[in-house]
C-alpha cells in the first residue's frame, strides 16, 4: 500500500528543510510547501506564500485528497511586522489544519513553537483570543500597538495551546497532535533572532555552550509524526538543550 503524503511547510531552509529531507531519508513521501522550491532532494515542492490567504486556499486545492501527517514548521520572527508575524505564525497554521484535518487518519500533526510561547504576556486573554477570526485578531493587535517581537511569541502562545486543542478534537480521527518549542536554532533567521530578543538569544548559548543545530530539532517531529509515538498526544516537548534548567536549577546540587 503506498503511504500517504506529510506535508511539510518551510520546506526549504532551516528546521523545515533538515524534516523534509529526514522523512525521505526514512522513506516516507513529503510534500515541501514555501514560497520557495529548492527543497531537498526527493521532496514534490509545492509554491505557498502562507502570509497570503489566497495562496493558501491554491495549495489547499493543489494537495493530495489524504495526507499521512503534518508539519507546520514555516514561521518569520519578530523583525518581521506583527501583522505579517500574526498570520505565518498562527492563522496560516490554523486555516491549514482546519481545511485538512478531514484528509488525516491515524496519522500526526506537529507544530514548532519555541520558548517564546512560554512566556507570561497575553497568558489571561489567550482562550479569547485563539477564538478571534483572522481580521478580528490583526484588529487587536493594532489597537494593541502589538510589535514583532510581541507578536512572535503571542503566535507561538497560540500555536502550543492549538496543539492541546487538536489532541482532543481530533482523537476521534486517531490523530495526534503535539508541539516542539525549541531554544535557538542554527537557521537562516537566527541573526533575526539576535535582533528582535534583547540579548536572550546570545545569553542562552553562554549558558548552554551553543545553538541548537536544524536537524536536532527535525529528529523529534520526525519521531513525533511516526507510529513509534502513538502514545504520545497533546504534549509541548522543550527542546531547548538544557537551557531553562540551566536558569533555573540549583548550580550544584547533591546527586
Amino acid at each position: 500500500m503506498t503511504a500517504h503524503p506529510v506535508l511539510v511547510t518551510g520546506a526549504a531552509s532551516g528546521i523545515g528543510a533538515a524534516l523534509a529531507a529526514r522523512l525521505v531519508r526514512d522513506g516516507r513521501p513529503v510534500i515541501g510547501l514555501d514560497r520557495a522550491d529548492a527543497v531537498p532532494a526527493g521532496v514534490e515542492p509545492l509554491r505557498c506564500d502562507l502570509a497570503d490567504p489566497g495562496s493558501i486556499d491554491a495549495a489547499i486545492q493543489a494537495l493530495p485528497p489524504r495526507l499521512g501527517g503534518i508539519a507546520h514548521v514555516a514561521g518569520v520572527p519578530g523583525t518581521a511586522p506583527a501583522a505579517t508575524v500574526l498570520a505565518v505564525n498562527w492563522l496560516a497554521p490554523r486555516k491549514l489544519t482546519a481545511a485538512l484535518a478531514p484528509s488525516l487518519r491515524d496519522s500526526a500533526i506537529v507544530s514548532i513553537a519555541s520558548l517564546a510561547g512560554h512566556h507570561p504576556d497575553y497568558t489571561d486573554q489567550i482562550d479569547e483570543l485563539a477564538e478571534l477570526d483572522d481580521d478580528a485578531l490583526q484588529s487587536w493587535a493594532v489597537q494593541e500597538g502589538l510589535t514583532g517581537p510581541s507578536a512572535y511569541d503571542l503566535s507561538k502562545k497560540l500555536l502550543i495551546r492549538y496543539g492541546k486543542v487538536l489532541a482532543a478534537r481530533l482523537l476521534p480521527q486517531g490523530v495526534r497532535s503535539n508541539t516542539i518549542s525549541p531554544g535557538p536554532v542554527e537557521t537562516p533567521i537566527l541573526s533575526d533572532f539576535q535582533a528582535s530578543m534583547n540579548g536572550s538569544v546570545e545569553r542562552s548559548e553562554n549558558l548552554v555552550g551553543r545553538h541548537a543545530r536544524d536537524e536536532e530539532i527535525a529528529a523529534p517531529a520526525a519521531f513525533l509524526l511516526s507510529p513509534d509515538a502513538s502514545w504520545i498526544n497533546g504534549v509541548d516537548l522543550i527542546a531547548d538543550g538544557g537551557l531553562i534548567a540551566a536558569r533555573t536549577a540549583p548550580a550544584r546540587s547533591q546527586t
